[in-house]
């Protein structure tokens, strides 16, 4: 009789991971994303390997994310997602690891531009140009502190574009971790402003920033006037700039 149990027993676990794994992602993405403030349209395929043609927020629509999920992660108690978001305005790709203790981010890396990003939010008084490119090795969170941050983040082709137009450079952002804290270290790559300081940001989106500015090209033009109405300078010519905002 014992030997009939685990039979049946057997035959039932791969029925039902039969009938899992041929679940449509949009059945199961209905039963829990009523309520959601982000909003998946198009959705296709399997769980285990989907599609959606787009991502839409209350001010925000990105295209194209496709995604797939490990099986055998889910028997080691974790669910982990390889994610590639391919936008006109993005093309982004990682690997999110979920357990219970901890929440990974590996290897997001990508590229975002940011005028063709803005066109799409509401108008803004300030616009900033240029490309971002993300290289994010691992971003690890666990019972809301960040406790592991490798990666850089890189603004290349920084410009100002409203309300004046501003060629400013690049800049470069390395990440870490302490404290339970994001720190961001912040440089610039040579461009016509200079840049140095440090960053930090908290699980609850507590940010604070402590920064020097300068100008290293000063026919570049308005950059030396926006410059001016920052504040006064130091006896190297910097401005100092501080100051801390809860982001979220």
């Amino acid at each position: 009789m014992r030997r009939v149990w685990q039979a049946a027993a057997f035959l039932f676990a791969v029925f039902f991971f039969s009938l899992i794994y041929k679940l449509p992602a949009k059945f199961v993405y209905q039963q829990f994303a009523k309520d959601s403030p982000v909003q998946l349209v198009g959705v296709s395929g399997s769980i285990w390997s989907g599609h959606a043609e787009q991502i839409v927020t209350q001010q925000l629509s990105l295209e194209r994310l496709d995604w797939k999920l490990s099986p055998l992660s889910l028997l080691l108690g974790e669910v982990d997602i390889d994610w590639t978001l391919d936008d006109s305005a993005a093309l982004l790709s990682g690997e999110i690891i979920l357990s219970s203790s901890q929440q990974s981010l590996k290897n997001t890396r990508g590229h975002i531009d940011l005028l063709a990003m803005a066109q799409r939010l509401p108008q803004q008084e300030i616009l900033l140009g240029g490309i971002v490119q993300l290289d994010i090795a691992k971003l690890d969170l666990e019972q809301n502190k960040i406790t592991n941050a490798v990666g850089k983040i890189n603004w290349n082709h920084a410009e100002l574009l409203s309300p004046e137009n501003i060629v400013l450079g690049g800049f470069k952002t390395e990440l870490s971790a302490n404290a339970g804290e994001l720190i961001m270290q912040l440089s610039d790559t040579g461009g016509a402003a200079s840049l140095s300081g440090n960053a930090s940001l908290s699980a609850h989106g507590k940010f604070k920033f402590s920064m020097q500015i300068g100008v290293r090209d000063t026919s570049a033009t308005g950059l030396l006037g926006a410059f001016n109405q920052l504040g006064p300078t130091d006896e190297n010519g910097k401005v100092k700039l501080s100051g801390r905002e809860d982001l979220f």
